[in-house]
C-alpha cells in the first residue's frame, strides 16, 4: 500500500464509517439466518385452512422467531444508534485534533464552549476556521441521530421518559424519517431503513466538511458500496487518484 496515495485526515473517519456500515450489514444478515433457520427448523407442520387457523399458525412462527425478531434486532438497532453517534463524536474530535495540527492549536477548544459536543464543535470550527456545521445539509440528521441516542442511552428507548421537548422532537421524527417510529408508553421502533439512512447522512455529513475544508478525498472512495450510496456528492469532492 502508498501511504502518499492516502490523506489521512478524511481517510480515517471515512473508513471508520464503511467499517460500521459493514458490520452493521453483516450482523442484520446473520441475525435474519438465525431467524429462518430456527422457522424451518421448527416451523408447524400443518396447513391452515381458514382465518383462524392462519392467525393461530402465524402466531406460533411468531414464537418460534421471538428470540431474534422480537428480542436481538430492536437491541442490536439500538446499539448501532448510539455507536454510530459515538463514532460521530470521536470523528468529531479526529476532526479538530487534525486543524489543530494544520494551523496550530487555538486559545480555546471545544470543551471550553457551551453546549452538547455537536454543538461545542461547530461553535469552535465557525468562530476559527469561518466553518458552520449548521450550513450542512445533513446537519439536522446528525441532531435527529443525537435525540435518538440519548433516548437510547438515558430513558432505555421508552419515549414517555424522555423530557416534554425531546418527546415532542421524537413524535414528529416518523414523519420525515422512514423505519423509525415514535409513540407514547412504548419503545422505539427502529427499522433497518432508519439505520442505513443514518449511515448515508452521517457520510454525506463529513464530506461535506472535508470538500468546505478543501481536504482531498481518496478515489477508491468511489467504488465502495456506501459511498455509492450518497448521491453524486462525491462528484464535488477534492480527490486523489
Amino acid at each position: 500500500m502508498n501511504s502518499e496515495r492516502f490523506e489521512w485526515k478524511t481517510f480515517d473517519t471515512l473508513y471508520a464509517l464503511e467499517s460500521f456500515a459493514d458490520y452493521w450489514a453483516e450482523n442484520e444478515k446473520l441475525i435474519k439466518i438465525a431467524a429462518d433457520e430456527q422457522e424451518k427448523k421448527h416451523a408447524p407442520t400443518w396447513t391452515p385452512t381458514d382465518d383462524d387457523e392462519r392467525g393461530e399458525y402465524d402466531m406460533e412462527v411468531r414464537n418460534i422467531r421471538h428470540l431474534q425478531d422480537e428480542i436481538m434486532i430492536p437491541m442490536f438497532r439500538q446499539s448501532c444508534i448510539v455507536m454510530l453517534f459515538s463514532m460521530v463524536e470521536r470523528e468529531l474530535q479526529r476532526l479538530v485534533d487534525n486543524l489543530n495540527k494544520e494551523h496550530g492549536k487555538q486559545k480555546l477548544g471545544p470543551k471550553d464552549l457551551r453546549g452538547s459536543f455537536l454543538q461545542q464543535t461547530n461553535k469552535f470550527t465557525e468562530a476559527f476556521y469561518g466553518l458552520s456545521l449548521t450550513n450542512c445539509p445533513e446537519y439536522n440528521a446528525v441532531c435527529d441521530l443525537q435525540k435518538i441516542r440519548d433516548c437510547i442511552v438515558h430513558c432505555r428507548g421508552e419515549v414517555s421518559l424522555v423530557n416534554e421537548s425531546d418527546r415532542k422532537y421524537l413524535l414528529a421524527l416518523k414523519k420525515n424519517r422512514p423505519g423509525f417510529l415514535a409513540l407514547e408508553r412504548t419503545a422505539l421502533d427502529i427499522e433497518a431503513e432508519c439505520i442505513e439512512q443514518f449511515i448515508r447522512e452521517i457520510w454525506r455529513f463529513f464530506v461535506w466538511i472535508f470538500t468546505e475544508l478543501k481536504w482531498k478525498l481518496n478515489d477508491l472512495w468511489e467504488q465502495k458500496k456506501w459511498a455509492k450510496l450518497v448521491d453524486g456528492i462525491m462528484a464535488h469532492a477534492i480527490r486523489i487518484a
